[in-house]
């Protein structure tokens, strides 16, 4: 058995930026092709025994109340597009593929445990979120779809220079402009992930902080309240109700786990 988790937005948004042209009915329209050419493909590569499309629901998260300026980067979703996507999902149901929509990357991350709980088989997380690679394990793996690629502990390792346990702490020292997230001032991704070698995780890297010579020790010290709120709002709330059975993820197997 396995569990598909396809990040809905992120493929259709990938593929909308990949149409040339100015924003026409047109462009939504190759877009929406496109994007359920990639959902069967995906579904025909990986061969998942249970399957779900999971979309933003495009409101406010627990994020925003944490930092007003969360996603304050992002472009706004034109609006062909977000129209659009109302002909995604009922395709979608022609097609078999449970969806829902609700805080996507907190779902997805509660997707992914709950099956780890319930049984012993894989996750495969449709992705290029790099959030999402705090996650890779023997269980969980993500996929690039548009590259072909597996984004395992050793991708993480050779892409970032850390595991995927350190991924979150990377993220919140280094921050993301795209998703509004702070991090330290001028601490980068190589200078983040060498910090992280020497001290294992943030905390230990806020408790060193002192013994960080010049420029990057100033900067993390002035930075540690940041980095801290930085850290939550890469993290993930997977407690969440989601309203599903596995039976209804079912790609034509019975199961009798709930989620």
């Amino acid at each position: 058995m396995s569990l598909l988790i396809i990040d809905a937005m992120n493929i259709i948004r990938r593929i909308h930026e990949a149409v040339p042209g100015p924003e026409s009915e047109e462009k939504v329209t190759d877009t929406i092709k496109s994007s359920l050419a990639s959902f069967k493909r995906a579904l025909k590569t990986h061969r998942p025994t249970h399957a779900v499309a999971v979309f933003d629901h495009g409101g406010r998260t627990w994020k925003h109340d944490l930092y007003a300026y969360y996603q304050s980067n992002r472009k706004p979703m034109p609006v062909l597009l977000r129209d659009g996507l109302l002909t995604i999902k009922q395709e979608l149901q022609h097609i078999g593929l449970h969806w829902i929509a609700i805080e996507a990357d907190d779902a997805i991350a509660a997707l992914a445990e709950k099956w780890c709980m319930a049984c012993p088989d894989r996750a495969i997380i449709l992705s290029t979120d790099k959030d999402f690679l705090q996650l890779p394990s023997d269980q969980i793996c993500i996929y690039d779809h548009f590259k072909g690629i597996w984004r395992n502990p050793a991708y993480v390792l050779e892409k970032f220079g850390v595991n995927p346990s350190q991924m979150g702490d990377l993220l919140a020292l280094m921050g993301d402009a795209v998703d509004g997230i702070p991090g330290v001032d001028k601490v980068g991704s190589k200078t983040a992930a060498g910090l992280l070698r020497i001290n294992g995780n943030l905390d230990r890297v806020i408790s060193n902080a002192d013994k960080v010579a010049g420029q990057v020790g100033a900067n993390l010290r002035k930075g540690v309240e940041m980095a801290r709120l930085s850290r939550k709002l890469v993290s993930f709330k997977t407690d969440m109700p989601l309203g599903l059975t596995w039976r209804m993820l079912s790609q034509n197997q019975r199961v009798d786990s709930n989620d």
